[in-house]
């Protein structure tokens, strides 16, 4: 196989800007499953519970009802820090950080919701972890690895996620070989892949260096030291 490397600039251009809008639409339509999945889970146990809580009224038994009120309380969080997210996702806060590790943990569960079902795995392997990156730009561009390598790559895989401090950037490599995972699902032919250019055009407007592999992609994030947490 031909070696592809590729590394972005800093540079950017109103082309690159309007493909950014146009990768970004094509992320949200291939997210949107996952996020609906997570947000109904939620409702849907907060129905029940509800039901199971008005139900348990016309009993004496007050320990149950509690506990099912606690539960609906717990699910309630969940639902509205879910509906936040994808506010941030649509409407991206300029500014805000996020620890490097939460905002992996984040990606890989949005992107992979369905890779169970595709015979994708992954592991990971993280340095830095509460090391404050650029919010949106871990968002989009982690996720946007994601995407594109399992895009790329054919057949079943295991994705490998490392990070390391290099300097006064964190370092984040993702890469994937072909592994021996059963898929129950095909991929579908009909939706918008992501490819190593979109991911390219993305992290020039981000000003993210970022070199691409025929197997992965490397990122470079800013750390950004002494800030206040936000989002």
């Amino acid at each position: 196989m031909q070696r592809l490397e590729a590394r972005t600039t800093t540079m950017t251009t109103s082309h690159d800007n309007e493909g950014a809008e146009a990768v970004r639409y094509a992320m949200l339509r291939r997210l949107a499953p996952g996020i609906r999945h997570g947000l109904m889970g939620d409702l849907q146990a907060i129905q029940l519970l509800a039901e199971l809580a008005a139900r348990q009224l016309g009993t004496s038994d007050i320990a149950k009802i509690e506990d099912s009120l606690t539960q609906i309380i717990a699910h309630t969080r969940s639902n509205v820090a879910s509906c936040r997210s994808i506010v941030e996702w649509l409407r991206p806060e300029g500014g805000a950080t996020i620890a490097l590790g939460e905002g992996i943990a984040q990606c890989l569960k949005l992107a992979g919701d369905d890779w169970a079902l595709r015979g994708v795995g992954a592991s990971t392997s993280l340095l830095a972890t509460e090391a404050l990156v650029d919010k949106t730009a871990l968002r989009e561009l982690f996720t946007a690895s994601l995407l594109a390598v399992t895009d790329t790559l054919p057949g079943s895989l295991e994705i490998e996620v490392r990070s390391a401090v290099d300097g006064d950037d964190v370092e984040l490599d993702v890469d994937a070989r072909s592994a021996d995972h059963r898929a129950s699902m095909p991929r579908s032919e009909h939706e918008r892949k992501l490819t190593w250019a979109d991911l390219q055009t993305l992290a020039r407007v981000h000003g993210v260096p970022c070199t691409c592999r025929p197997n992965g992609v490397t990122l470079r994030l800013r750390r950004i030291p002494g800030a206040a947490r936000q989002g």
